[in-house]
C-alpha cells in the first residue's frame, strides 16, 4: 500500500514543480568509473529537514528522495539501491552521494527541493576512465616494418597518434581499431605504423583522453637496433667468463703442487737431521 502512495505523492509534487519550479543548470560533472561522485544541489536557506521534500531523478526514473525528515527508498529505482546518499541532515545540502560509477550512470539528473517554493537543478553527469600506460610493439624486421601501440580500459573511446623524433608525422597511419569491451563499457584501442625509422630516431605513440585531459606516451629510442644487440654482447663475456674460470683452476692446481714439493722437502729434511 506504500508505493501508490509514494508514487502519487512524487507525481503530485513532480506537477507543482513544472508549475512553480525555477531551473538552475550546472556545469557538466565528471566522475571516475568505479568510484564516487557527488552532484551538487543547493537547497534553499533556511532549510527544514522536517519539511523539505526532495527528489533526484531522471525523467520519471527516481534515483534517490527525502521526504518530512527522512529518507524514502520504497520506490527508488533498483539501479539505485545501496548507492546514494543524501546529506540533508548533517550538511544540510540537497546534493547527492552517486557511488560504484558505470557507463550506464552517464546522464542529466534533475534536483526537485523546496517547501513551500519548489526549485529545480538539473547536473549534467559525464564518466571517464584512465586508460593503461601504451604498450608499443616493435616489428620482428628492421627497420622496416609496422610498429603498434595498444592502450585498454579507458572510457570515452580514446585516440592515438604518433610522433617521430618530436614531430607529428608526415604520413597517416593505419586506421585506428577501436574496440568495446560490453562487460565494462570501455575502449581499447590499438593504433598500427607501417615504417621506415632510422636507428638515431626516437619514435613515440600517445593515447588521449579528451574528457580527463590525460596524455599518456610511450617512447622507442633508436627502434631499428633494439632486437639484436644484446646477442652480440651476451658470447664474448661467456668466452671470457670461461676463460677466468680455467685460470683460476689452473693457478689453484699449481700452487697446491707447490705446496705439496715444499712439504715433502721439509720432511725430508727433519728425517735427515735426526
Amino acid at each position: 500500500m506504500k508505493k501508490p502512495r509514494a508514487r502519487n505523492l512524487l507525481s503530485a509534487f513532480c506537477l507543482l514543480a513544472s508549475l512553480f519550479t525555477v531551473a538552475c543548470v550546472n556545469s557538466p560533472i565528471i566522475g571516475i568509473i568505479g568510484e564516487a561522485v557527488m552532484l551538487p544541489c543547493p537547497c534553499m536557506s533556511p532549510i527544514n529537514p522536517d519539511q523539505l521534500y526532495l527528489y533526484w531523478q531522471i525523467q520519471e526514473t527516481v534515483v534517490d528522495a527525502f521526504i518530512n525528515g527522512e529518507a524514502s527508498r520504497s520506490y527508488q529505482d533498483r539501479m539505485y539501491h545501496n548507492r546514494t546518499k543524501l546529506f540533508v541532515r548533517e550538511n544540510s545540502t540537497c546534493s547527492l552521494l552517486l557511488s560504484q560509477l558505470s557507463v550506464k550512470d552517464e546522464e542529466t539528473y534533475e534536483c526537485l527541493h523546496g517547501s513551500p517554493d519548489i526549485k529545480k537543478n538539473y547536473v549534467s553527469l559525464l564518466v571517464a576512465a584512465n586508460y593503461t600506460s601504451p604498450v608499443l610493439q616493435v616489428p620482428s624486421e628492421q627497420p622496416r616494418g609496422r610498429y603498434t601501440c595498444t592502450a585498454t580500459g579507458g572510457f570515452p573511446e580514446g585516440t592515438i597518434y604518433w610522433l617521430l623524433d618530436n614531430q607529428p608525422l608526415l604520413w597517416d597511419p593505419e586506421p585506428q581499431q577501436s574496440v568495446l569491451d560490453e562487460s565494462t563499457g570501455r575502449y581499447n584501442v590499438t593504433s598500427t605504423l607501417a615504417a621506415n625509422i632510422s636507428q638515431d630516431s626516437t619514435l613515440t605513440c600517445i593515447v588521449e583522453n579528451k574528457r580527463l585531459h590525460v596524455n599518456l606516451s610511450q617512447t622507442l629510442n633508436s627502434p631499428s637496433t633494439q632486437d639484436t644487440p644484446q646477442n652480440h654482447i651476451v658470447i664474448p663475456l661467456v668466452v671470457v667468463s670461461c676463460c677466468g674460470v680455467i685460470v683460476v683452476v689452473c693457478l689453484g692446481i699449481a700452487m697446491m703442487r707447490r705446496y705439496l714439493r715444499t712439504s715433502r722437502r721439509t720432511i725430508h729434511h727433519n728425517n735427515t737431521v735426526v
